[in-house]
């Protein structure tokens, strides 16, 4: 049996060795993005309750608008290292098939992946999408309460905006 140029040979105790480094290095890297996916949500939870508590609580509309960005930033954040995490799983199947360069970490000669999947997943939507709701409802609540009020003082107040 030949081996395909740029490939592992498996007969070969050395390359059979570098193809098992070479799998722990992709580990490796799976795992960090699994971690740093794993801390963005945690951060999103905490910096969306801080906002959407601290909006309740001052009827600040502005601040449950704060909480939705911040939500949607970290949902992207997220959605980068959960797409990178699945390409380096592509890239280690690619390894176990040995249709890889020895040692490779390029992960652009894979077939395409699209970031919508990583949209799509259960982890993503599961977390952000109940998240974004509660915000949304939050500032919609916020907002009919600031029209609601009568003078222009009282619609100022928990703003900021004015001093009393």
């Amino acid at each position: 049996m030949t081996t395909p140029p740029g490939s592992y040979d498996l007969t070969n105790d050395q390359d059979r060795e570098d193809r098992r480094i070479h799998l722990g290095l992709i580990s490796a890297t799976i795992s960090r993005m699994s971690k740093a996916s794993s801390t963005a949500k945690g951060w999103a939870i905490t910096l969306a309750t801080a906002a959407f508590g601290a909006g309740a609580v001052k009827s600040a509309w502005y601040l449950d608008l704060i909480g939705i960005v911040v939500v949607a930033a970290f949902l992207y954040l997220d959605v980068r290292y959960l797409d990178t995490e699945k390409r380096f799983r592509d890239l280690y199947d690619a390894v176990l098939a040995n249709t890889v360069p020895p040692l490779s970490m390029d992960t652009r000669n894979l077939p395409p992946r699209t970031r919508n999947e990583s949209y799509k997943s259960w982890s993503v939507r599961g977390l952000y999408a109940p998240i974004l709701l509660v915000g949304v409802v939050l500032l919609i609540i916020a907002l009919i309460d600031t029209g609601s009020a009568g003078s222009p003082a009282e619609r100022g107040r928990g703003h900021g905006w004015h001093q009393e």
